[in-house]
């Protein structure tokens, strides 16, 4: 499943901690196994731009915040290395990876991206516009966005961040200059807004926010 060049990365990376798994994902791979209209096989790679870490049960911004058990939640007790995936404003799916260790309920969303030069293509995302189609910066810039175009839904909910789920993570080597922001949406987290736990590559023009 992967390129010549890279590596999908293991389970057990994801059980490291959580705010290093965030950093460590930017300038990697999510590769997204999908059947194009004509019935072929296809696998869009879109390398990671911006990623935030929310860290457990003492973070007021962390669904998993203060015990907070649920069955929405569940899965960020149980092993890391798996997907956390749910609905926001009844409208946006969000692509979480559940990391650190067993009980210690935390997870990286996943921000931002960009589409890799030797990533499949769509044939009919290929007839859109060129702001439109998918090589455009900003395409997957915004967490919403990305889980539209790599067509992520609940369905990957709980399931391992492997081939088999048909979404998985690859490290080609790639190391871009990083950057640490406050995370952005969650004001009703008190001073946990101004936390530093949003990774970004430096600069780049896929980001969702340029600050």
């Amino acid at each position: 499943m992967s390129t010549a060049l890279s590596t999908v990365l293991e389970l057990a990376w994801f059980t490291r901690p959580t705010c290093v798994v965030a950093a460590d994902l930017i300038g990697k791979v999510i590769c997204r196994q999908l059947t194009d209209s004509d019935g072929s096989e296809k696998v869009l790679r879109m390398r990671i731009s911006e990623t935030e870490a929310y860290i457990g049960q003492d973070d007021p911004a962390c669904h998993s915040h203060a015990g907070s058990r649920t069955a929405r939640t569940e899965i960020m007790y149980e092993q890391s290395g798996v997907f956390y995936v749910y609905l926001t404003y009844g409208v946006h799916h969000m692509l979480n990876l559940v990391s650190g260790s067993v009980e210690s309920p935390e997870s990286v969303l996943i921000r931002a991206g960009f589409l890799t030069d030797d990533s499949d293509r769509l044939i009919d995302e290929q007839q859109l516009s060129p702001n439109k189609q998918l090589t455009h910066p900003k395409q997957f810039a915004g967490p919403g966005k990305l889980t539209k175009r790599l067509q992520i839904t609940r369905d990957l909910y709980g399931k391992p961040i492997s081939p088999d789920s048909g979404v998985w993570v690859e490290d080609d080597g790639c190391q871009p200059p990083v950057s640490v922001r406050p995370r952005i949406g969650i004001d009703y987290a008190g001073d946990a807004k101004d936390w530093l736990l949003r990774y970004i590559w430096t600069d780049h023009p896929s980001l969702s926010k340029n600050w």
